[in-house]
């Protein structure tokens, strides 16, 4: 019998490691331009409302996409399936070839990444915003909360106000570090458990050798 009770408890303790979500370093997800318009044309691809933006998406040459250290950081943290998200990710891919020299893109989906939206909130704390929605946008100390055309000139104004500047004396208010990953509560946890699950087994094992005598 006891060798039973402690089978039972040793699946208890590793089913609880299965199930208890255990956070784990490095989880934020960043894709690029040409990432980005990739995923934009799988999310959208298959819609007709969106047939012909996609065929223009598709259409754009990024194939000689680079990012470089010299050039500007755009930020877009975006959801999957958001329609103004795909605008913004559209006209920055209309605009490389001619532009891209300026600018790189890196991009956040906040909706299914919790990691990628804590950074969003992190970077709207740092810049004093009140984020309502995607996508946000955020090149040097300036931000734009979701997309319309009428923002078009204002954020490459701002990419070449901060491409003049010095590397070391741009702004960067998006740092992947920014993001601490607070596993160690986890893991407490799971040990704690595994100690009641010992304990209430060896109660248990106790009582039963108590009560056969």
């Amino acid at each position: 019998m006891n060798k039973k009770l402690m089978i039972t408890a040793l699946s208890i303790v590793m089913g609880i490691f299965f199930i208890l979500p255990i956070k784990v370093d490095a989880a934020v997800e960043i894709t690029n331009l040409k990432e980005a318009v990739e995923e934009e044309i799988e999310i959208f691809g298959a819609s007709d409302e969106y047939k012909e933006a996609v065929e223009k998406l598709s259409s754009y040459d990024l194939s000689n996409y680079k990012d470089d250290s010299k050039k500007v950081n755009i930020y877009i943290f975006r959801g999957s399936s958001c329609g103004h998200c795909f605008e913004a990710i559209d006209h920055f891919a209309s605009i490389y070839k001619d532009e891209g020299k300026y600018f790189n893109i890196k991009t956040y989906e906040v909706w299914n990444n919790t990691d990628n939206n804590d950074l969003m909130k992190k970077v709207a704390d740092k810049l004093g915003d009140e984020v309502s929605g995607v996508p946000y946008i955020v090149v040097g100390k300036k931000s734009w909360n979701g997309y319309a055309s009428s923002y078009d000139d204002e954020i490459m104004n701002e990419v070449k106000s901060e491409y003049k500047k010095d590397k070391k004396d741009r702004f960067d208010a998006v740092n992947t570090k920014d993001v601490k990953k607070n596993y160690s509560s986890d893991i407490i946890s799971v040990l704690i458990i595994i100690l009641v699950v010992i304990g209430i087994t060896c109660g248990i094992v106790f009582t039963r050798k108590k009560t056969s005598e």
